[in-house]
């Protein structure tokens, strides 16, 4: 949805292991599946769960199947919405890397599209739950010489064209 804020909940963790990049790039489904994390995913279902009923948050995406770089594309072309994406925070909090941070599958992770004025209340929320959440982006507004596009700062820019096209293309 145009002009929100992009947070990530949970933790990252080098994941990749059957993952969906480790199918399509290597054709390898075998090794460590991610761990299972109960009482995060309870955590994150209780988060998700208020702050939708109380209008915190107005989207949110699992990060499982293909990770944080597939549902940002997903959520990116079904709201027809591109977004600036700053990573930073995320790889030094969690310490991992660009391509971990993108396609990890670990668990008990989502992320949220955020009203800015529901913003203070959000983070205030996850705080008092000691839930992770990191500050991960904006959606376009449309008024930016950037819209239409998924913009990863310092690394990557795509247009929702582009975006689109591929999806297209990986489609049986």
């Amino acid at each position: 949805l145009p002009g929100q804020t992009i947070y990530l909940l949970g933790t990252t963790e080098d994941e990749l292991d059957g993952s969906a990049w480790a199918d399509v790039v290597h054709g390898h489904l075998g090794g460590v599946p991610p761990k299972y994390r109960p009482a995060a995913e309870r955590g994150l279902a209780e988060i998700l769960i208020n702050a939708s009923r109380d209008g915190m948050i107005d989207a949110a995406h699992d990060l499982s199947e293909g990770g944080l770089a597939q549902a940002l594309v997903e959520s990116s072309l079904r709201w027809g919405a591109g977004a600036r994406v700053w990573l930073t925070e995320l790889l030094e909090r969690d310490g991992i890397d660009l391509f971990t941070a993108l396609f990890s599958e670990s668990t008990a992770r989502a992320i949220v599209a955020v009203p800015r004025s529901e913003e203070v209340r959000f983070s205030d929320m996850c705080t008092a739950r000691r839930f992770p959440f990191v500050r991960i982006g904006m959606t376009d507004t449309g008024d930016e010489s950037h819209a239409n596009a998924l913009e990863f700062v310092d690394h990557f820019t795509l247009t929702l064209e582009e975006l689109s096209d591929a999806h297209r293309a990986a489609l049986p």
